[in-house]
């Protein structure tokens, strides 16, 4: 019984395994929250915070408690730490220091890149991908697809230029 206990925090886990509950959380999520689970509305409203703050953009009457107080943010900080702890948990978290400005830049240039494309697609990996193809659109399959090519052209281009 101890090591099966063992798995659940420590892992490894079966990919099934993951996907199902990954499924339990959506259905939760959705129940809970009477919509879908999505990342980038939230983000962008951080983001506009944090632009209007800096006087980059007028200020949109979001306040910070609002921002604490959004589920969107909630789940945001759990995916990010939920993450975080399956990489510590897997003995995969390695942090090493920036060798090269150029690393530095480009993953800025590659993650605003993603929050544009995020926005202009009208969701991410999750809010496409997991919810709409749980919904059966076409969509979140041709995101899929399309995530697929650019992670793959992304790869091609690291190696070539940073590596």
């Amino acid at each position: 019984m101890r090591k099966e206990l063992e798995v659940i925090y420590k892992g490894p886990w079966a990919y099934w395994v993951g996907a199902v509950v990954l499924a339990i959380l959506n259905i939760a999520v959705l129940v809970i929250r009477q919509r879908p689970w999505g990342i980038t509305t939230n983000m962008e409203d951080w983001s506009v915070w944090i632009a209007s703050k800096i006087g980059l953009v007028n200020d949109l009457n979001l306040t910070f408690q609002e921002l604490l107080v959004a589920d969107g943010t909630y789940l945001n900080l759990g995916i990010i730490l939920g993450a975080f702890w399956a990489t510590v948990v897997a003995s995969q978290a390695r942090f090493h220091p920036i060798k090269e400005g150029k690393f530095a830049v480009s993953a800025l240039i590659g993650g605003i890149l993603m929050g544009i494309g995020a926005r202009i697609a009208y969701g991410c990996n999750i809010g496409l991908v997991l919810n709409g193809i749980a919904s059966s659109s076409l969509s979140g399959w041709i995101f899929m697809i399309a995530v697929f090519i650019g992670a793959w052209m992304g790869a091609k281009l690291l190696l070539r230029f940073l590596v």
